[in-house]
């Protein structure tokens, strides 16, 4: 699975990629994980869940290449609080 995280937006409207990897090439207990994490964003998104409200929040979409589909997740507010904890998780990804 190819994941890539792009912050979106700001001051400047710019989108800047912060991670890109493959999980093939990582250790399978970080590839766990990430695993994990985009399977919380998966259900987040299924069941409605916006995430923090606010212009000024950071915000993050998040791009999931597998060999069946591409999938988009929009993630506002801060990776290391709450349910964005999982943005924290990708954002580590193969450094975690």
């Amino acid at each position: 699975m190819r994941v890539k995280i792009e912050s979106t937006g700001g001051f400047a409207g710019r989108d800047t990629v912060v991670a890109q990897y493959d999980t093939a090439d990582l250790p399978a207990g970080r590839a766990g994980r990430v695993q994990e994490a985009v399977g919380a964003l998966a259900a987040a998104q299924a069941r409605g869940g916006e995430g923090e409200i606010g212009a000024d929040l950071p915000a993050y979409r998040i791009t999931v290449r597998d060999e069946e589909e591409t999938r988009v997740y929009e993630v506002r507010g801060d990776p290391t609080v709450g349910d964005s904890s999982v943005l924290g998780t990708l954002l580590q990804g193969p450094s975690a």
